[in-house]
């Protein structure tokens, strides 16, 4: 027998292959399937209650423990103790609970081996081997073989599920979909790194076959649209294969400024397919969700250009969205951080906690003001007052870009 936790399409793969290589029966507790109505429960953490006077909130996502705690109770009473515990989580910076959730399902009558697998071992194995001494398997390579195997969906038992999360590698990716749509789901997210690398051999057959057996389906484009390789020749069949949202990711030119040729073209493909609609010299989404990403908190940011960039993407796409930007452990942006540092831990790289600012020479101050600006312009409030910023150095400089129409240039 096996237990998976938390979520990942692997931990999924992983019960078909169970079932099937091994004959287990298999149970699957998903800590962020999200509620009947689309929300993910939030609340503070209480993995650290003293903290420094600058350290953010930290919060915890997904199913308290009080209901996994009666979960494993209620499997214990139906005499299921299972004699391996796999768990994983969605990022190396999101671990802390993984030797919490170790310590629960080892209080059972029968003590079963504990297996962690996914991002945080594979990216910070000796941290995972320090810090989670009570778990028994330390899995440091999340590649083992999982393509041929599908998703298997009847794990979650007939709850609700808001979405399915699909890999493009994989061998099985149509029989998921459809399998999907006969447990009540729709929406779909691709979780590659480059959604559009092989188009032709990988998504653009896929695509052609939803339209053709007229599935009821709806993509999202959240991650790995990228912008230097959106298939430009082909936005229509996005649009027939109802792609409702498309996130660019952010595409410069050499001198670190947004590549506009590029943008241009994509939108231009994109008004073509009906996804926007012309506004003045750029775009604006019509009944789809686009928009374009800007890195923020790189090492190497300059004020200046984060500005004209987010004003310059705002006029061509119609809505910019900052995106935090994290060093992936073993990269050499990681190394450059934890030089700076007397101890790196995982969560110190958590991109919302913006590690490179102030190494940088950008204040987080200055990077709350542009999520401001973005937020305030996304909305199309256009002030000739921006007394709400405050005096620090980007305060000024939007005013300025304002005053100037610098994303005219």
């Amino acid at each position: 027998m096996g237990f998976l936790s938390d979520r990942l399409l692997d931990l999924l793969k992983l019960g078909t292959a169970f079932a099937k290589l091994r004959g287990c029966e298999v149970k699957l507790f998903d800590f962020m399937l999200p509620t009947p109505q689309g929300a993910v429960l939030k609340r503070q953490s209480k993995i650290e209650t003293q903290l420094p006077p600058d350290e953010p909130i930290r919060w915890c996502f997904g199913k308290p423990w009080d209901e996994f705690d009666a979960y494993l109770a209620n499997l214990n009473h139906q005499g299921w103790i299972p004699d391996y515990v796999w768990i994983t989580t969605l990022t190396s910076f999101w671990w802390q609970t993984a030797p919490l959730v170790a310590n629960r399902v080892k209080n059972v009558r029968k003590r079963p081996t504990v297996v962690l697998y996914g991002n945080y071992p594979a990216l910070e194995t000796q941290h995972a081997v320090q810090f989670c001494s009570n778990i028994d398997i330390v899995v440091k390579d999340h590649s083992i073989g999982l393509d041929a195997y599908p998703a298997d969906f009847s794990l979650y038992e007939g709850q609700p599920l808001g979405f399915c999360a699909l890999d493009l590698h994989g061998s099985t990716v149509r029989e998921e979909i459809a399998e999907a749509i006969s447990r009540g789901v729709s929406h779909f997210v691709f979780f590659n790194d480059n959604l559009f690398a092989d188009f032709a051999t990988r998504l653009q057959p896929l695509l052609q076959e939803v339209v053709a057996r007229k599935w009821d389906v709806r993509f999202h484009g959240i991650c790995g649209i990228q912008t230097q390789d959106f298939p430009t020749h082909a936005a229509k069949l996005l649009a027939d294969a109802h792609f409702t949202e498309l996130h660019f990711e952010p595409a410069y030119d050499e001198e670190g400024l947004v590549d506009e040729p590029r943008y241009r073209a994509v939108m231009q493909a994109c008004e073509e397919a009906g996804f926007v609609s012309r506004r003045g010299n750029g775009w604006e989404s019509r009944s789809h969700y686009v928009s374009g990403f800007l890195w923020i908190g790189k090492p190497d940011d300059d004020l200046d250009k984060l500005v004209w960039n987010a004003l310059k993407l705002l006029q061509l796409v119609g809505m910019v969205i900052p995106k935090p930007y994290s060093p992936t452990p073993g990269s050499d942006a990681y190394a450059l951080l934890a030089s700076k540092v007397e101890s790196l831990m995982p969560q110190d790289v958590s991109p919302h906690r913006l590690p490179f600012a102030g190494w940088n020479g950008i204040e987080k101050a200055d990077y709350e003001d542009l999520y401001r600006m973005t937020a305030f312009l996304n909305s199309k409030v256009r002030s000739h007052t921006f007394d709400f910023l405050g005096d620090t150095y980007l305060a000024q400089v939007i005013r300025e870009s304002l005053a100037g129409r610098r994303w005219d240039i």
